[in-house]
């Protein structure tokens, strides 16, 4: 396989899984995101007038270790020789983290450990900030790559390029918002599976991105040593 279709395949099970997590954290945590942060942000302003005050300390959590994601990864951009293959590796145990303590959570028996959902649900919130962080240098991602507002955006950009032929949009590649609005379609997907997978199996369903992590970070290390072999 070659680099460039790595790369693709990579983005597009990565935007997959965050839509699937935003997902499920969204209907658990009561219309919360560990994704999206501009809703999070809206969220925590609005709360304070309704006097849910648990919902401003969850959004100032979920943003702030977001954050902390985002930092983490880029600073694993800057010191590692092979970043993205680091990187993978680190999303998947952190989000595997944040599926074992959710899993904690009490169930109907009342077994398990009050507030771990939550807490899961927050440890998964600094995995998709490093997300973010594993195509920071690839400019077709310039915003992140879970911005979906930022991706709409450049999508209607690329669009209005190649309706204006004048000018410095002569040259605009004539498909480039279609690839855009594909990776908006991809996180909407992830989110439709993380809505079912939430349904069908609860905060279980966390395992399920785990898994697709867990192959991608494989078949990366072994891509390498068989190029290296080779």
């Amino acid at each position: 396989m070659t680099r460039p279709a790595a790369g693709i395949i990579s983005a597009a099970t990565l935007l997959l899984v965050a839509g699937f997590v935003d997902a499920i954290a969204f209907i658990y945590l009561q219309a919360n995101f560990v994704s999206f942060m501009s809703g999070n942000t809206t969220v925590m302003g609005v709360s304070p007038s309704l006097g849910h005050w648990s919902d401003v300390g969850i959004c100032a959590g979920l943003i702030a270790l977001f954050f902390a994601g985002v930092f983490v990864g880029s600073v694993i951009n800057r010191t590692r020789r092979r970043p993205r293959e680091w990187l993978l590796w680190t999303v998947t145990g952190t989000m595997a983290l944040g599926a074992t303590v959710a899993g904690l959570q009490p169930d109907s028996s009342g077994q398990g450990i009050a507030g771990a959902g939550v807490t899961g649900m927050l440890v998964v919130a600094v995995a998709t900030g490093m997300i973010n962080a594993i195509f920071e240098r690839d400019a077709a991602v310039p915003y992140g790559l879970t911005y979906v507002t930022g991706t709409l955006v450049r999508s209607a950009r690329q669009l209005a390029d190649t309706v204006v032929t004048r000018g410095d949009h002569t040259d605009a590649p004539r498909r480039a918002w279609l690839k855009s609005l594909g990776m908006w379609s991809l996180l909407a997907v992830g989110a439709v599976g993380g809505g079912y997978g939430f349904r069908w199996l609860t905060l279980s369903a966390l395992w399920i991105p785990v898994v697709a992590l867990l192959v991608m970070a494989l078949t990366t290390a072994l891509a390498r040593v068989v190029n290296r072999a080779g």
